[in-house]
């Protein structure tokens, strides 16, 4: 994935806000989501690819208990 210097910026800048309005709102990020958030303002790595490693990582943790929901 290609991005302009305007785009990068405006990722970067949109992830500097995320994580500064989680900090005030006392919600810790980890270690590894912040590393995936500032691998998407580079354009490493898409939105998709953000998600399916934070569910990767929250099956993984053992205090995340899958729920049976009814069809």
């Amino acid at each position: 994935m290609t991005l302009s210097h305007e785009d990068i910026m405006r990722r970067q800048q949109d992830v500097q806000d995320a994580l500064a309005s989680a900090a005030r709102e006392g919600q810790p990020i980890p270690a590894e989501a912040a590393a995936d958030m500032e691998a998407y303002a580079r354009g490493e790595i898409t939105t998709d690819e953000i998600r399916r490693r934070a569910m990767a990582r929250l099956q993984a943790d053992p205090r995340y208990k899958k729920t049976n929901r009814a069809a």
